[in-house]
This record gives C-alpha cells, sequence and structure tokens, in this order.
C-alpha cells in the first residue's frame, strides 16, 4: 500500500503551505518528501501541530530518520520514551533529539539575532552558541535518566543524543566544531608567530567553562566527566533543511563517549566520521582520534592549551 507524502497527509499544516514552489536550486517541496518517507508513519498524533510551532525540531527528526534507515536500521517508536529505538547485534540503541534553539530573546545568555544589512561585521556570539548547545546535552541526559526511573531505559542500553544547530546555523559551523566546545572544552584555535619567521605554532585554546551574566560558570567537558556516563554517544548535525547544499552525511559527526556505561559500537553508522575521546588515567589529559583513518585530530589538558597537530 502506498503511504501518503506529507502534503497529502498534513493538507492543512501552515508550515508546508508556505514552503515555496521547487526550484533547481531549492527542491524544498521534493526535500521533504522524500526525507519523511523515511518516517513510514512513526510521527505521533501532534506531528501536523508540532510541524508548524516548531518546524526545525520536526525537520530533524526526519533528518534522523534517513540517516538511521539508510544505514539500514530498522526504527521504532513509541509515545512516551526516546524518539526512536533500534536493535542491532542484541542490543538496544535509544535516540533522543534535539534541535536547540536561541533562547528568549533579551536574556544576555541567548545567541542575538543576526542582523541583515549591518554596516559592520557582526562577532559570531561563541559563547552563547556554545551554551545553548551544552544545554541541550544536560537536559536530554536528564530526560534519560528519567526514561531509565521509569524503565523505559536500562543501563545496559546505548543512549545517543542527536543534536542538530539549525537554529543555531549558520554561525554554529565552528572550527573547533561547536559540538567538541560543549564536549571536550575545547576554545579558539590560535596561532603563534616567531620574530621574522612568520607562523612557527597552532593550536586550540583550552576552554574548559563559560560564565554566564550571573556569574555562574558553565562546565563544557561534558564527555571529560563521570556524571555523565549513562549517555554513549551524541550525533551532532550542521546540517540546516534549508541550505543550498543539503548533505546531512557529510556534515554531521557521531562524538562516542569513552566513559559512557555502555559504549555505542564503532562504525554505527559508515557513512558519518567518528571522533573517539581517550582520556588519560588521572583525567587530566585526553586525545581525539577519528577512528576510520586514526588521524589524530585534536588533544587537550586542564592546565595548558590544547595542542592541534
Amino acid at each position: 500500500m502506498r503511504l501518503m507524502n506529507i502534503f497529502e497527509k498534513y493538507p492543512n499544516s501552515t508550515f508546508l503551505k508556505g514552503l515555496p514552489d521547487d526550484s533547481d536550486f531549492f527542491p524544498l517541496r521534493e526535500r521533504i518528501v522524500e526525507l519523511f518517507s523515511f518516517l513510514d508513519g512513526l510521527e505521533d498524533q501532534h506531528f501536523e501541530q508540532q510541524l508548524d510551532q516548531d518546524a526545525q525540531a520536526r525537520l530533524w527528526e526526519m533528518m534522523l530518520a534517513k540517516i538511521l534507515k539508510s544505514e539500514g536500521y530498522e526504527l521504532k517508536s513509541t509515545d512516551h520514551g526516546p524518539d526512536f529505538v533500534i536493535e542491532t547485534d542484541g542490543k538496544r540503541v535509544f535516540i533522543e533529539a534535539v534541535c536547540p534553539g536561541p533562547g528568549d530573546e533579551g536574556n544576555p545568555n541567548s545567541v542575538p539575532p543576526i542582523v541583515y544589512g549591518a554596516p559592520i561585521a557582526q562577532d559570531v556570539p561563541v559563547p552563547q552558541i556554545v551554551l545553548r548547545i551544552r544545554s541541550a546535552l544536560e537536559g536530554k541526559k536528564q530526560k534519560y535518566k528519567h526514561y531509565v526511573e521509569q524503565g523505559i531505559v536500562s543501563v545496559s542500553d546505548c543512549c545517543v543524543i542527536a543534536v542538530s544547530s539549525s537554529k543555531l546555523s549558520p554561525r554554529a559551523k565552528l572550527w573547533p566544531p561547536t559540538i567538541m566546545r560543549a564536549t571536550h572544552g575545547l576554545g579558539n584555535p590560535y596561532v603563534i608567530f616567531g620574530k621574522d619567521e612568520g607562523a612557527v605554532g597552532e593550536g586550540i585554546e583550552s576552554c574548559e567553562s563559560i560564565p554566564k551574566v550571573n556569574g555562574q560558570d558553565i562546565d563544557t567537558r561534558f564527555f571529560l566527566s563521570e556524571e555523565n556516563a549513562l549517555i554513549s554517544a551524541v550525533l551532532y548535525s550542521d546540517c540546516s533543511f534549508f541550505s543550498l547544499v543539503f548533505d546531512l552525511f557529510d556534515e554531521s559527526m557521531i562524538l562516542h563517549n569513552p566513559k559512557a556505561f555502555v559504549l555505542l559500537p564503532q562504525g554505527f553508522i559508515k557513512r558519518i566520521k567518528e571522533i573517539w575521546t581517550i582520556c588519560c588515567q588521572n583525567g587530566s589529559e585526553w586525545r581525539a582520534y577519528r577512528i576510520k583513518d586514526a588521524q589524530q585530530t585534536a588533544g587537550g589538558n586542564s592546565e595548558n592549551a590544547a595542542p592541534q597537530p
């Protein structure tokens, strides 16, 4: 039996009605029809209302479904519990999706809006962006703890947080990656110049916390803390539904948590690059490696700046 496409199933959606007609550059209607097909009826009864209220969050769920089903996984979902659950190699993998927004307008800790047509260049609000990502991670960790208390998830399951930066784009596309600034305490890249020698060194600053306006320091080492061992990994994506170039796999990454109770299997999604964090026993030094080519990508310690080889 043919499944209805999203326009047929939700003909009264304000968001869908507002999508422009497809063009060679922006085939948005074709794109959303394709993405919706991967949900394959898993959306809940409030999907249409939520699509109109928070389109980016629902779009991220569809994008996530495509990522997972393209790998050949069978997705399951319930009204109570994480967004998706997969059974693979005798193990359950739960995925909870989140699409953090800029925060309340006027809140000094929120991400200020882009001023289009401004006569001068604008600073990228890096601390505020990282705070929003870090807050989303904390919120989903707490949600997973409630799922465990309710018996929906067990400590023997893989718990994955899937984060989309689409509401913060394009300013969230940073180097080092925004997600690693929230999970590994990375700061800004730097270059060292020698006298009359040009650049003689480079690296990445350490930024283990970010102060909020009220003076509270927010720790940015989510994956360097035993307190977050319930979370197996973070799937992070900078891909936006409205991008001219739409490549879910190239613009996404998986960060493994080496301190997790249950490790996410390596190669869980083969088309997405993976970062594996190696921590020393004393917890003061660490190195991050890309799994596919074993190439060291970043490193740092608690006392000095993080070197970038």
